[in-house]
């Protein structure tokens, strides 16, 4: 047989290699702890949804505090970037598609 052949063996059924996703993808508790809590503080997310992330938060022994100014804003609908601004953004990247901002 030759040193460098091309030829391949079949592989069988033991041979396989084992599914190895969940080893190289585990979710991380704190990152996961941090999307509860930014669950939180979103104005758009549902009441079911807040509940929820609470369920969660306190089932992995974290904190579920948000802060009073988070509850006010998302009582008031007041947002960190003024409307304003906002569109001002939209129009830019709608005009200029192939500049990207960093």
């Amino acid at each position: 047989m030759p040193l460098f052949s091309t030829h391949r063996h079949a592989r069988t059924r033991s041979q396989t290699p084992r599914r190895r996703e969940r080893y190289y993808h585990r979710r991380s508790p704190d990152h996961v702890a941090a999307g509860y809590k930014a669950a939180l503080a979103n104005p758009n997310t549902t009441s079911a949804g807040r509940k929820h992330a609470k369920h969660e938060l306190r089932a992995m022994g974290r904190s579920t505090h948000v802060p009073l100014i988070t509850k006010i804003k998302r009582t008031f609908g007041i947002r960190s970037t003024p409307r304003r601004k906002r569109e001002q953004e939209k129009y830019y990247e709608r005009e200029h598609p192939h500049r990207r901002r960093y």
